[in-house]
């Protein structure tokens, strides 16, 4: 029989995971609060708010300053991994209108690939010819549903009005970042507007509309791949949208690559919520209070 010296510290830990699990369990079985249930529905809302104003002539005008800086999230991620998996950068266009576009060198291959059937699944040579260049360009909807995601759950799907408040000063100064290149009165306009939005939902009422505002540049993070895709197709904009480029790369027509991300972006946004209301439990006097 060993001694107690060695098996209480082992009782101790099975007691603490028991309970740690049982109190997950009860909580993933609660039914979402008002707040939750207030976030859901806004982003829901925010959605076909963002899919009509990206796209409206003077709405998308009004956002500029935010589509700047969900492009320019999007464009880093493609950046980052272009120069991680060995290739050279030699332009980036980050623009409101005309998307944006990152061209790499060095990930390409020599060989053109063989004609085949677009709707044809992808063979394993054409989908593993060059796992740099397939990464490259995946990581630019990855990154976005990643940055959307943890504005969604961690900043603002059910945490608190503080987190919010330091999500706000990254949107703050991701905003100031296009300013210093801003070569139009509309889009140095626009960001003006909404960093003075920013500043006003931060300061009014404890910065408990905040969250929203945080939460509608998280769902235009998340769905990227939603205006980028429509946005070509009504505008035939300069720069193609990533899913033309997948189906260029891989095959599978352009629409096809636009519903499989479309239901990745989905399953994240899904994800959030469901991971938000099992695990953070505060009401809305608790964060005013702590605001």
């Amino acid at each position: 029989m060993p001694p107690n010296n060695i098996s209480q510290p082992i009782i101790d830990f099975a007691v603490s995971t028991n309970a740690t699990l049982h109190t997950f369990t009860t909580r993933a079985n609660i039914t979402p609060n008002s707040f939750q249930t207030n976030t859901v529905i806004a982003g829901c809302v925010m959605f076909l708010a963002i899919l009509i104003a990206w796209n409206l002539p003077i709405l998308r005008d009004f956002i500029a300053g935010l589509k700047l800086l969900t492009v320019g999230i999007h464009e880093l991620f493609h950046l980052i991994t272009g120069l991680i998996c060995g290739g050279q950068v030699v332009s980036i266009c980050i623009d409101p209108n005309d998307g944006g576009a990152t061209h790499v060198m060095g990930l390409m291959r020599t060989t053109p690939r063989i004609p085949r059937n677009p709707y044809a699944m992808p063979s394993f040579a054409q989908t593993f010819w060059s796992p740099s260049a397939v990464a490259t360009l995946a990581s630019g909807y990855i990154g976005s549903s990643i940055v959307g995601f943890l504005f969604v759950l961690l900043i603002n799907c059910l945490v608190d009005i503080v987190a919010s408040k330091a999500c706000a000063l990254v949107i703050h100064f991701g905003l100031l970042v296009p300013i210093l290149r801003a070569d139009h009165w509309i889009a140095f306009a626009s960001i003006i507007a909404c960093e003075v939005i920013l500043i006003g939902l931060w300061f009014g009422d404890h910065g408990n509309a905040l969250r929203f505002y945080v939460l509608f540049v998280g769902v235009m993070n998340l769905f990227y791949v939603v205006w980028d895709y429509v946005d070509e197709r009504l505008f035939d904009k300069r720069n193609t949208s990533d899913c033309a480029q997948f189906s260029e790369l891989l095959g599978w027509p352009t629409s096809s690559w636009f519903v499989f991300w479309f239901i990745y972006d989905s399953l994240v946004f899904t994800s959030a919520i469901f991971a938000g209301i099992c695990v953070f439990r505060k009401t809305d006097d608790q964060m005013y209070r702590e605001a």
